[in-house]
């Protein structure tokens, strides 16, 4: 009997361009109300799809591992804490200091790393309602012998 095909590599996908067009739409928004650009600084266009394209892929490899872990605590805090790490790395490594300690504090950076954290509980959530309607295999399935 054939194993069944487990779909979450597929839903982390999803959910990963799900969460970047999220957090695009929410500085969209944060910036007008705030009246601030995200960056003030001139960094030029390729920081943000670098530091996007980063924490999109560590996104995608914690949404992939938390989908079948019991709890999602630790996805969420590692996402948040990637996520924001990213962020602050790649504007270390190509920009400097000053981009560092302007991200830091940014609620750009602090609104795209708690939407990260709820990502990836929300996809553990879905994922394990999905498998406790049709009845798939839990992480870890027992079997019973007779004596």
């Amino acid at each position: 009997m054939s194993e069944r095909p487990r779909p979450e590599r597929l839903v982390a996908l999803f959910v990963t361009v799900f969460w970047a067009a999220v957090v695009f739409a929410v500085d969209g928004l944060l910036s007008v109300l705030l009246d601030r650009d995200p960056i003030s600084g001139d960094v030029g266009p390729y920081y943000s799809v670098i530091a996007f394209a980063i924490a999109g892929f560590v996104l995608w490899m914690l949404l992939s591992g938390t989908s079948r872990s019991r709890h999602p605590a630790f996805g969420a805090v590692g996402a948040a804490a990637g996520v924001y790490f990213v962020f602050l790395a790649v504007a270390g490594i190509g920009w400097g200091l000053p981009l560092v300690s302007e991200q830091a504090l940014s609620p750009f950076v602090l609104a795209a790393a708690v939407l990260a954290a709820g990502a990836v509980v929300a996809t553990w959530a879905a994922i394990r309602s999905l498998r406790w309607r049709r009845g798939w295999p839990r992480t870890r399935t027992r079997t019973r012998t007779r004596s």
